[in-house]
């Protein structure tokens, strides 16, 4: 089971030589680049240079403590997860590691590196999804500083922005700014096209009633020729049959790379050129809180799902079912979850190249949340692991959905640069019961998956 395509690298603190040589030898074969230590290095500076994913470390070391080592890690980088060893009985030390904020607990010797693998590889991935959202969130900074209002800009343009800021909503911002800029500018409509694929979406403020030929004139200098990029454009009076005639100008409402829609300011009086200047950098604003929402969903989106499928990540999924557990603890429903596994991967990986290896996990993904209903839940959990949480179903049904998707998969050719591969997929169903957490009804199904696998694969157990 190679992992490819992500780069990662771990360290691995332990006095126990034989063991830092078969761990690094086991990592480094399925991926993970592995820095050993027989004793404590200078931390900061290593961590610094090579940046690790995820650290390994042996609570008992001489002449050093894990704790201490766990301490000052959580000093260097709170995020990067500590994965603590043990091969002694201590209870107490195994709770104090957690208490100090370690990742995970290991006992030794290993019940098997698999296990260890998954720890070690979730715990890096996790790592990897917040140092990613940093660099996001960096990079909404950036723009903006780049986008910051002039110092010199009008006060009004502060407020606004300042207000439009602590929302989420496009529709809340549009309908703010109009009132807004009633405090500033003199009109008698603001209108606001926003771009939604070929529907045609405007917003109009306040309510004009049955003035059609206010209307009119809201629908042609919006819908009709847009306006350039970042360039006012003035309208003369529409209408000389007697009926009220409107001015207006429109501007459209866009950031560097985005147009999202086109605003227009209408009334019987021309507008002039400080009134323009205005509306410009009022609509610039819009722009900029727009973005800003843009990039928080896709910040937020990027955290919850996995990169390279699509689909929820490990620690969503994890969360996603903590939170069904309580559910069908308060309600009583039945719940139940399918652990997934594809059989014999990484001779995909062998023997086309690892990029149709990430394509057999995208397909896949693709007849999960084709197969199972719209309401189970599905993520990756890791590697070449899915979990499916499977609400107001028991043990039985369970197994019914599970055996369906794997039935799925073992009809389906997935296809690869011209190449037609057939795959097969192991699964467990664990079933909760009252009582159980997250990682007991895991651990079931986890079991079972185990079982599906030595008793020939391309099954289901229950």
């Amino acid at each position: 089971m190679r992992i490819m395509g992500i780069d990662k690298r771990i360290f691995i603190i332990d006095d126990e030589k034989d063991l830092l040589f078969i761990l690094k030898d086991f990592f480094e074969a399925h991926g993970i680049e592995a820095i050993t230590y027989e004793a404590p290095p200078d931390l900061s500076a290593e961590i610094s240079e090579k940046k690790p994913g995820a650290v390994l470390v042996d609570i008992f070391i001489p002449n050093a403590s894990g704790f201490d080592i766990l301490n000052n890690i959580r000093k260097i980088d709170s995020n990067l997860p500590v994965i603590m060893m043990t091969g002694q009985p201590d209870d107490e030390k195994r709770l104090e590691s957690l208490r100090n904020g370690a990742y995970a607990l290991l006992a030794k010797p290993f019940r098997s590196f698999e296990e260890v693998y998954h720890i070690v590889n979730n715990a890096a991935n996790h790592y990897g999804e917040i140092q990613r959202t940093f660099e996001l969130t960096a990079e909404i900074r950036k723009r903006h500083e780049h986008e910051r209002l002039n110092l010199l800009e009008l006060d009004f343009l502060k407020k606004l922005q300042l207000m439009i800021g602590e929302t989420e909503d496009s529709s809340f911002v549009i309908k703010n700014s109009f009132a807004l800029l009633k405090n500033f500018l003199d009109f008698q409509v603001f209108a606001v096209r926003m771009v939604q694929g070929e529907d045609i979406n405007i917003q109009i403020y306040p309510n004009v009633g049955p003035d059609t030929k206010l209307m009119e004139c809201v629908t042609t200098s919006l819908v009709g020729k847009v306006p350039e990029r970042s360039q006012v454009q003035a309208g003369d009076k529409i209408g000389d049959d007697g009926e009220p005639a409107y001015n207006y100008m429109t501007v459209d409402i866009s950031s560097r790379d985005t147009v999202y829609g086109y605003a227009g300011l209408y009334r019987v009086l021309p507008f002039n050129e400080s009134e323009e200047a205005i509306f410009n950098r009022f609509c610039s604003n819009i722009a900029l809180t727009l973005e800003k929402i843009r990039l928080f969903n896709e910040i937020k989106a990027l955290s919850i799902h996995d990169g390279l499928t699509g689909i929820y990540n490990h620690a969503f999924i994890v969360r996603t079912l903590e939170d069904e557990i309580e559910r069908s603890k308060r309600y009583g429903s039945a719940l139940s979850v399918a652990l997934f596994d594809i059989d014999d991967f990484k001779s995909v990986n062998d023997t086309y190249g690892h990029l149709a290896g990430d394509a057999v996990l995208q397909r896949l993904a693709e007849l999960m949340k084709g197969s199972l209903r719209t309401i189970d839940i599905v993520g990756r959990y890791g590697g070449e692991e899915f979990l499916a949480i499977l609400p107001e179903t028991d043990g039985a049904n369970g197994y019914t959905v599970a055996e369906r998707f794997r039935e799925t998969v073992e009809k389906e050719y997935f296809v690869y640069g011209g190449e037609r591969i057939m795959m097969t997929i192991s699964g467990g169903v664990g079933r909760y019961t009252y009582g159980m957490d997250v990682n007991k009804l895991i651990k079931v199904a986890d079991d079972n998956l185990f079982r599906a696998k030595r008793e020939g694969k391309n099954r289901i157990v229950l």
